[in-house]
């Protein structure tokens, strides 16, 4: 295992830039061109790679190596379902008393929501699902606004419907109609991700 400082940060700009969606779904990840881009030798970029692998954001195939998750549409599908699931069951009247951070893009805010609203659940595997999810999902949400009207407005809607207490039925409904838009439009969400609608 690399030393933590090195590892650390190599780690941490690898998936800031699998979340950001510097690469699009499927595309192979060279270690070697990694290592040279950050200045690092290939360890801490093939243990990074094998941590992101366990994270579910990176996948490896015998004999070809590391390439970005690749999503199709049963699978993006999926995502969306076990993550309202996953809200679902942490959508209580309580789940968080202050917003998150102001000056958030919109993935992260998000993210941020869905988390509270997990940790107000006061259940630590339900906070790890979900923040994972966040995390296998952020470079969706960062495609929002292209394919989706009112997202903004959707998350503040969401965002305080929990600060102001609402009913678990008025939250439930509101999660399910964030996930059914998403999954209406996964196609366009996987064009863009594969990069074939990308300029």
């Amino acid at each position: 295992m690399s030393p933590s400082h090195v590892f650390a940060p190599t780690y941490e700009e690898i998936k800031r830039r699998l979340m950001a969606g510097v690469w699009p779904s499927g595309f192979k990840l060279e270690a070697m061109q990694l290592a040279k881009d950050l200045g690092v030798s290939m360890s801490p970029v093939r243990d990074s790679l094998n941590r992101l692998m366990g994270e579910r954001i990176v996948d490896a195939v015998a004999g070809q190596g590391f390439c970005v998750a690749r999503l199709d549409e049963p699978s993006l599908r999926d995502l969306l379902d076990f993550n309202l699931e996953l809200v679902r069951l942490a959508a209580t009247p309580i789940a968080f008393t202050t917003a998150p951070a102001q000056g958030m893009d919109h993935a992260s805010r998000t993210a941020a929501i869905f988390l509270s609203m997990a940790q107000g659940s006061g259940n630590k595997e339900l906070s790890l699902a979900v923040g994972n999810l966040n995390d296998r999902l952020h470079a969706v949400r960062n495609l929002d606004s292209m394919i989706l009207t009112d997202v903004t407005s959707e998350i503040d809607d969401l965002e305080s419907a929990l600060l102001s207490k609402a009913r678990r039925s008025q939250l439930t409904d509101m999660l399910i109609r964030y996930h059914v838009r998403r999954k209406a439009k996964a196609d366009q969400y996987l064009r863009l991700l594969v990069g074939t609608d990308r300029g």
